[in-house]
């Protein structure tokens, strides 16, 4: 069996960014949380998917937020997606038969923990492309995959 290196494509990214506005780590995180979401649990179609998702309610950490929007196609509009305040990032996402739960390693969590406030629109960029590039293992933990209750 071959390990999974999920990477966010340029083209998804560039979509993300009109729709979120700009480019940031936290974005390409919450995407790769979306499409880890998808790729494990496989929906089928538009509604059979759903989301919480527990995040701060500010920026940075809530660009998130709009990257699970983006990849899951989970959103506020159709109602399939729910958020919750809490200081640590974390989704769960469930279908009919299964529920997972998603969140960002630690290594990870210390990494966007420690993003200076005043970071260039450059160094904030390279920074996400970085992100993209990282390996599913390394980014986020996947857990669950069970019958949701």
């Amino acid at each position: 069996m071959t390990e999974k290196k999920t990477r966010t494509d340029i083209k998804m990214i560039r979509s993300a960014v009109k729709f979120h506005g700009h480019l940031g780590p936290f974005l390409v995180l919450g995407l790769r949380m979306g499409l880890a979401a998808v790729q494990t649990l496989r929906p089928h179609g538009l509604h059979d998917l759903s989301a919480t998702v527990w995040s701060s309610r500010n920026p940075p950490q809530s660009c998130a937020i709009d990257g699970i929007q983006f990849s899951s196609g989970c959103t506020l509009g159709k109602g399939n997606i729910r958020v919750r305040s809490s200081p640590m990032l974390r989704a769960s996402f469930r279908t009919r038969k299964k529920s997972i739960i998603v969140k960002p390693t630690e290594k990870i969590n210390r990494m966007l923990s420690t993003l200076p406030k005043n970071e260039t629109q450059a160094r904030l960029r390279a920074r996400s492309i970085r992100i993209s590039k990282i390996p599913d293992k390394d980014l986020i933990t996947v857990t669950g995959s069970h019958q949701p209750q």
